[in-house]
């Protein structure tokens, strides 16, 4: 179903995330880090996203023969010709597509069609299975599975309790640790190592008017949105890179609950979902879950079938909001 949802403003951080921190019309307070102690607000529906991020279009190494034959459907019915050769395979009209100026497209009976108007329909299909699974998968049931958290947790009287939905919740850390402005931490090592470091992407401008994104400024943007992409498409798909490290982990993962009984809570950022380094060097996941709850994942040598549930203080509270902090992107939401 490529175009199954017709959102355009697609949300690196989904709306029914950060629904627990908003008011009932859907506003947050929001305090950006380039205007730190200023708290402005904002609407839920037109933050933290891009418009068409996870779109895919014309020219996009990622696509595929689907894609392209949806993408150059309007061409079909004529003749493209390319340096001298006929070109009838739409995932080659792809590979081609940087250079349309250069494309001949006549119609059988020789005339000539105009090109402006046959790219302008090719650049108006946008394949957006991304962002429809993203919300079927994940986004869709997350109030669900947050009010059976709070209750299961808020209400608990002891300081563990059975599992439950653990791999929808891994599943779902896991979308946010790559989803964010920030992607996962590894991945981002290892892509500026290759791309900056040793290919030099970043050095390569792209011009304006070939962006596919207005963000994506150089090739080394370009390559790490395509990239993220086709891990994306994997994931939603139960296969991939993503899929099998959310797997992997779920083995070898304890869940902690931290509740704050206030006054302090919880505040949550761009970068909601982060692996952060202890002091001692230790590895461990966060992601607030409400205002009141943080999750935070550590790992474990054998299969932890029970959350852990520890209520803190309002120090301690303060002192986790810190670490969400360092680790946002731009800006963090903070509780009414």
């Amino acid at each position: 179903m490529p175009n199954a949802t017709k959102a355009k403003y697609h949300h690196l951080i989904p709306q029914t995330y950060m629904a627990a921190w908003s008011r009932g019309n859907g506003t947050l307070r929001v305090e950006f880090k380039s205007n730190p102690g200023v708290i402005e607000e904002r609407n839920k529906e037109r933050l933290a996203g891009i418009t068409d991020f996870h779109s895919i279009k014309a020219g996009m190494p990622i696509c595929t023969q689907a894609d392209t034959n949806l993408i150059f459907a309007s061409v079909l019915p004529y003749t493209v010709s390319y340096d001298g050769e006929v070109i009838q395979d739409t995932f080659k009209l792809n590979r081609l597509f940087y250079d349309f100026d250069n494309w001949k497209i006549t119609r059988p009976d020789g005339t000539s069609v105009s090109k402006k108007k046959i790219r302008h329909e090719i650049e108006q299909v946008k394949i957006k299975d991304i962002e429809a699974n993203w919300s079927e998968k994940y986004e869709n049931t997350w109030s669900t599975h947050v009010s059976i958290i709070e209750e299961k947790i808020l209400n608990a009287s002891v300081d563990s309790i059975p599992a439950f939905d653990r791999e929808y919740i891994m599943k779902f850390f896991t979308a946010l640790d790559w989803r964010g402005f920030t992607s996962n931490a590894q991945f981002e090592r290892t892509l500026s190592w290759l791309c900056h470091d040793i290919m030099k992407l970043g050095d390569i401008d792209i011009p304006e008017e070939d962006r596919i994104l207005p963000s994506l400024k150089t090739a080394e943007d370009e390559m790490r949105h395509n990239l993220l992409l086709q891990y994306y498409r994997q994931y939603l798909n139960d296969t991939g890179v993503i899929y099998q490290a959310a797997l992997a982990n779920l083995k070898h993962t304890s869940f902690h609950f931290l509740v704050s009984d206030g006054p302090t809570m919880f505040i949550t950022s761009d970068t909601p979902a982060f692996i952060y380094k202890r002091p001692d060097n230790a590895l461990v996941g966060f992601l607030p879950i409400t205002p009141q709850i943080l999750m935070v994942q550590g790992k474990n040598t054998d299969n932890d079938s029970s959350y852990y549930i520890t209520h803190i203080t309002d120090e301690a509270v303060q002192n986790y909001n810190k670490v969400i902090r360092e680790n946002a992107e731009e800006f963090v939401i903070i509780n009414w």
